[in-house]
Formats: C-alpha cells, sequence, structure tokens
C-alpha cells in the first residue's frame, strides 16, 4: 500500500520504508507470547499497522490488516 488519503484529505504516502508515518502497536497482552529468543518476522505479523497523518494528527489503525477499512482516530480539543 503506497499511499492512504486522510479524511483532512492528506494523501500520506507510505511508499519509503521504513515509514516515518507507519508505527506498529501490540497490546500486553499479545506481547506476552514473546519471551527469550524472539521471531522478529512472527512478532511484527502480530502487530497492528497504525498511519499517522503528519497533517492533522489522526490515526488510522489497521487492525485487520490493510485488507480492511482502518479505524480513524482523532485528536480532540
Amino acid at each position: 500500500m503506497p499511499k492512504i488519503r486522510c479524511i483532512c484529505n492528506y494523501v500520506i504516502s507510505l511508499s519509503e520504508i521504513p515509514s516515518p508515518n507507519q508505527y506498529l502497536m501490540i497490546s500486553d497482552v499479545e506481547m506476552d507470547n514473546y519471551e527469550g529468543k524472539v521471531d522478529v518476522e512472527q512478532l511484527y505479523m502480530a502487530m497492528k499497522i497504525v498511519v499517522k497523518c503528519p497533517n492533522c494528527g489522526r490515526l488510522h489503525v489497521f487492525y485487520e490488516g490493510f485488507d480492511k477499512d482502518p479505524i480513524i482516530y482523532r485528536i480532540e480539543g
């Protein structure tokens, strides 16, 4: 996925690897499955992808990978 369009209409590029706009997250419960030597690829596959819009700060969280629409969070205030 080279780019996504934010609700603010800003086009977020994901073509640069590593991407300065893409973050990875994992829950505490899921992280407890990993200890000692970790297979980085397995850990990466367990993480959720978060894309931050550099224009408005909204977070686009892909809980089920890029095949499904993200849940979008905006900053309150």
